[in-house]
């Protein structure tokens, strides 16, 4: 059968096992033990004590390698050093929070609170003067008492002299409101030239040039906006040809070139270039290629993209060309 397991209380751990052994013999143990302390009242009367979990092995079994109770530990271990710390620290604490020297006095205040009260007629305490045993305290405070000074004098209070009583504040001076925002400069407001027309009639050749990605972005808006057809010639020989099959089925072309192949734009020799730029970039860079494309072949106006990327898309007019935008 399994063992019978059974509480147990005592002051200390020590008076618990020598408790479980007269009772129960040598071999029962103690399986758990834990300290409970009640806290009284305000710190008064607090109690604390150990209680223990004793396990007793059945009569009927058969004799098995049992655990002895001793007299006391050389060393404790296990639940005794748990125990044994949780009374030191609790010792601590009642030494350095004054819990020990202020019990009296706590108690001492209770029954004067009970005094006060009526509960008790006790006599006063003994701490307290003799004469304000007897004396009943005004409503009025004890500095106004009539206490006799040294040579039968009696303290009097001082006249109240008239206060001067603040019926109105002295003007604030103004101050001027602070600006809430700096002025901003107002820019100038470029010039808008006009636009010229896109060639498209069958055989035209328009070029665009500038930066290899912007040319590749705005390459596939331009020529479906107006009716391109893109083509890859890139020399002269190649541009006749394309020429000629547009006159044939009727389109015009679209090509393409870096800004600064000056090869492919003089061979092309096309009949209308515009420069790629991106509204984003530094005017001055913007600025410089538009020039160094216009120092070879004639300029008919800059294509615009990236407007929606930038605060400032109208800086492009400021170059004095005209600005076709593709958004």
């Amino acid at each position: 059968m399994p063992p019978i397991r059974s509480l147990r209380e005592g002051p200390t751990l020590e008076a618990v096992r020598d408790a479980v052994r007269a009772e129960f013999g040598a071999g029962a143990r103690i399986v758990s033990a834990e300290r409970v302390t009640s806290p009284g009242i305000g710190g008064m009367f607090r109690r604390s004590h150990v209680e223990a979990v004793v396990e007793v092995p059945d009569p009927l079994d058969p004799p098995t390698a049992r655990v002895a109770i001793a007299d006391g530990p050389v060393v404790r271990v296990g639940i005794a050093a748990l125990l044994a710390d949780a009374e030191a620290a609790e010792a601590r604490i009642a030494a350095g929070d004054g819990t020990a020297t202020t019990r009296a006095d706590a108690f001492a205040s209770v029954l004067d609170g009970f005094a006060a009260d009526g509960i008790t007629t006790g006599d006063p305490r003994p701490d307290r003067a003799v004469a304000d045993a007897g004396r009943v305290d005004g409503g009025g405070s004890r500095l106004q008492d009539g206490t006799e000074l040294p040579g039968g004098a009696v303290p009097v209070a001082a006249p109240v002299t008239d206060v001067p009583v603040v019926t109105a504040l002295p003007p604030v001076p103004s101050v001027p409101p602070v600006p809430t925002a700096l002025p901003v400069q107002a820019l100038p407001v470029p010039a808008v030239l006009p636009l010229p027309a896109v060639l498209a009639a069958d055989g035209d050749l328009v070029l665009l040039v500038g930066r290899p990605t912007d040319v590749d972005a705005a390459a596939g808006v331009f020529a479906g906006r107006y009716g391109l057809r893109p083509t890859d010639a890139a020399d002269r020989r190649s541009g006749i040809l394309a020429r000629a099959d547009g006159v044939r089925n009727g389109h015009a072309l679209l090509g393409v070139a870096a800004w600064d192949d000056a090869a492919t734009t003089e061979g092309l020799a096309a009949d209308q270039v515009w420069v790629v730029v991106d509204v984003g970039r530094k005017p001055e860079d913007t600025r410089s290629m538009v020039a160094a494309v216009a120092a070879r072949t004639t300029v008919a106006g800059v294509v615009a993209i990236g407007a929606g990327e930038t605060a400032t898309p109208e800086s492009v007019h400021l170059m004095g060309v005209p600005v076709l935008s593709l958004g």
